[in-house]
């Protein structure tokens, strides 16, 4: 009997030894990694015509602000690979990055690799699309928000204040050229960025009453560089989210989960910035989420 405790002393003696060495491992990597150097690897990904296009970082860094926190070093936080022969309606088509369709909508003229968002002086557009969840994640770079053409209640209030307030008055409404992207130098005029027929093919409406991504997208247009300009510019990646029942637990999960995928599928190699798109009040289960990205603006 005194052996078998001794063999469980030591199992549980290990078990912290190991323990305590990843916490300093994880809180010494905080105060590194101001620089980010995407790896080369063989991924893959579907392009428009179902060809497997490769996805690879060419020496191209990204250089991150002081503010900017390493994710945890655990396995969940590691880049996703991009696997195109993901089964429709699995497991990992539901929950893991089963977003195998790239579609470069506004392309640069130079090639950006999947992890890069440095695209010198035009901008850039992309998404991805899963099959299985018939949706779609989109980044761009160069993109300037225009908060004068986004219409929605003020937001942050004490949720005593509001009670009784609609949710049809706290999510946003989008006026056309709610969102800029730059077009570049050569670029003259102004054109929205997509079609209703890409909308309807990367977007679908389906049964939702009211999707803000959609109308989101369907606001960006593409402008000039004279017509492009930005009293403040975020130079970091930047999540826009809006929420959805918001004092309801289980969305806000979803909230939180629906931010690890899009930081995961971009390759958003360190903690973003988030910026709240909708006219919520203040709920203490949202309370979490700065633990989770950067801040909240």
């Amino acid at each position: 009997m005194s052996r078998r405790r001794e063999c469980l002393l030591k199992a549980l003696l290990s078990l912290f030894a190991l323990n305590s060495i990843t916490l300093y491992i994880y809180f010494s990597s905080h105060h590194s990694h101001l620089h980010w150097q995407p790896r080369t690897d063989d991924r893959h990904i579907l392009s428009e015509n179902g060809k497997a296009l490769p996805v690879s970082s060419h020496n191209t860094q990204f250089s991150l602000t002081s503010r900017a926190k390493p994710w945890p070093i655990l396995p969940s936080y590691l880049p996703w690979s991009l696997n195109p022969n993901v089964t429709f309606r699995s497991c990992e088509g539901y929950f893991g990055n089963g977003f195998t369709r790239r579609e470069d909508i506004l392309p640069s003229s130079v090639k950006i690799p999947l992890n890069s968002r440095v695209a010198g002086n035009y901008g850039w557009f992309r998404c991805f699309y899963s099959e299985t969840l018939r949706s779609s994640i989109c980044e761009g770079g160069r993109v300037r928000m225009n908060p004068e053409k986004i219409r929605m209640s003020s937001g942050g209030e004490r949720l005593e204040d509001v009670i009784g307030r609609r949710e049809e008055e706290e999510l946003p409404e989008f006026e056309l050229g709610a969102f800029n992207v730059d077009g570049g130098e050569g670029f003259a005029g102004v054109k929205k960025l997509v079609s209703e027929e890409f909308l309807d093919q990367f977007v679908p409406e389906g049964v939702i009453l009211k999707h803000t991504m959609r109308s989101l997208l369907d606001s960006v247009q593409v402008v000039g560089e004279r017509d492009f300009q930005c009293s403040e510019w975020v130079d970091v990646p930047t999540l826009l989210v809006t929420r959805f029942e918001y004092a309801n637990l289980f969305h806000t999960v979803t909230d939180w989960y629906s931010a690890y995928v899009s930081s995961r599928v971009t390759g958003i190699p360190n903690r973003p910035h988030l910026v709240f798109v909708d006219g919520h009040c203040r709920v203490s289960l949202l309370d979490q989420l700065p633990m989770f990205l950067l801040c909240i603006w």
